[in-house]
């Protein structure tokens, strides 16, 4: 069975609640949510080690080609942001640290 993917964005609504809005949806019809939290840290310097578990990546896997290809492309754009912010990996591919 082939599936087609809805990708959008959404806020988080009172009471924790989240709404989605489509003229592709029926009403009554089931369908899969995959929601991604991004995770703001207050401290931009210390990153912790995030290791997915094997259950997130199997789940990751089985999400459509198009989905993960959103998915990866917006972790590519957070990761671009994070080192055109940091300069060091520059100079250190320069050589100009002294040790």
């Amino acid at each position: 069975m082939v599936k087609s993917t809805l990708y959008t964005t959404a806020k988080v609504l009172p009471g924790n609640r989240i709404e989605i809005e489509s003229p592709d949806l029926t009403a009554g019809q089931t369908v899969e949510v995959v929601i991604l939290v991004e995770e703001v840290s207050s401290d931009s310097s210390t990153t912790a080690d995030i290791s997915p578990s094997l259950k997130q990546r199997l789940a990751f896997l089985k999400l459509p080609m198009t989905e993960r290809r959103n998915i990866l492309k917006s972790q590519a754009d957070i990761m671009l942001s994070h080192y055109q912010q940091d300069s060091e990996w520059q100079q250190l591919m320069a050589g100009e640290f002294s040790w």
